[in-house]
């Protein structure tokens, strides 16, 4: 299955500005995203699990997504996805969309 689990909502909060923050954790093992990937060719330790964080504290949408462990523990904030504009719902969908335009099934 292409599009990544959703494993766990870790917060959603609406601050009394109206601003938000919303995480959640997705186990996403086809995104085959590395921490260290030069050259096209993967090396390091694969990256199964992601922290999907969307934001409009700064003022404008973010949305970032970090590489963490099955219970959300971000190890090293590296964002490897993500922009400003754009939601969490975008950005799966954005993923989900490229691996079909690949030729993989997404359902």
């Amino acid at each position: 299955m292409m599009i990544p689990t959703i494993i766990n909502e870790v917060e959603e909060k609406v601050y009394s500005d109206g601003t938000h923050i919303k995480q959640y954790i997705v186990h996403a093992p086809e995104w085959d995203i590395y921490y260290d990937k030069l050259d096209g060719k993967a090396r390091g330790d694969k990256i199964d699990h992601f922290m999907i964080s969307e934001s409009t504290r700064c003022g404008y949408l973010e949305t970032l997504v970090f590489p963490c462990d099955a219970e959300g523990k971000c190890t090293k904030m590296i964002d490897v996805a993500g922009g400003r504009n754009r939601t969490a719902d975008e950005i799966l969908t954005s993923f989900a969309l490229i691996m079909m335009e690949a030729g993989y099934d997404t359902i």
